[in-house]
């Protein structure tokens, strides 16, 4: 009798316990705005305040979840997080030419269990850079007998910026010297 009370006891706790599985978040791929940020890319020109992707995902039991976003310790927290939606926003300038990605822990939990995943946030380019000419110098001397035509100088440039927004195209703009016709009339 003791053995048949314990074995149906031990029955009733397994049929009146309950599964406690982790929540998880979605994966909806490439390009998605719900998930957890696995694949997330965001332009440098994104604007402070602005909502820019939804953390989601859910519990197998169907409790409810909540959501939190960390960094490491000393690092510049640049999104953050309403724990019932998800929804993320921007809180800091991006700035790709300073940093092009940023570190981040989102964590999904069901009051009991917590999963945390380490994602890598992309910066991508903005063409916000303006060309920068190298060894510049305030006077080019040319001699007066320089063949027509001759090299009297080598202009160069740099752009920050990535792809075609980095690249730099020159002007030679020809326009009348006032110190150099001043000079003439004085002769």
């Amino acid at each position: 009798m003791k053995s048949m009370t314990l074995i149906l006891l031990i029955s009733l706790c397994v049929s009146m316990g309950r599964s406690d599985f982790a929540p998880c978040f979605y994966d909806n791929g490439a390009g998605s705005s719900n998930g957890n940020m696995g694949l997330f890319s965001i332009s440098e020109d994104t604007s402070v305040g602005s909502h820019v992707y939804t953390l989601n995902g859910s519990d197998p039991e169907g409790e409810p979840v909540t959501y939190d976003m960390t960094f490491d310790k000393g690092s510049k927290e640049y999104f953050s997080v309403e724990p019932k939606s998800g929804n993320v926003t921007l809180i800091q300038t991006l700035d790709r030419e300073v940093q092009d990605e940023i570190v981040a822990f989102v964590t999904i939990t069901d009051g009991r269990n917590k999963v945390v995943e380490n994602v890598r946030v992309f910066i991508t380019d903005a063409n916000d850079e303006k060309p920068e000419f190298l060894d510049l110098p305030l006077v080019v001397d040319v001699p007066e007998d320089a063949a027509s035509g001759s090299s009297i100088y080598r202009v160069q440039a740099v752009d920050r910026d990535l792809g075609s927004g980095g690249s730099v195209t020159y002007y030679l703009q020809v326009r009348q010297n006032h110190f150099l016709w001043s000079h003439a009339s004085i002769i």
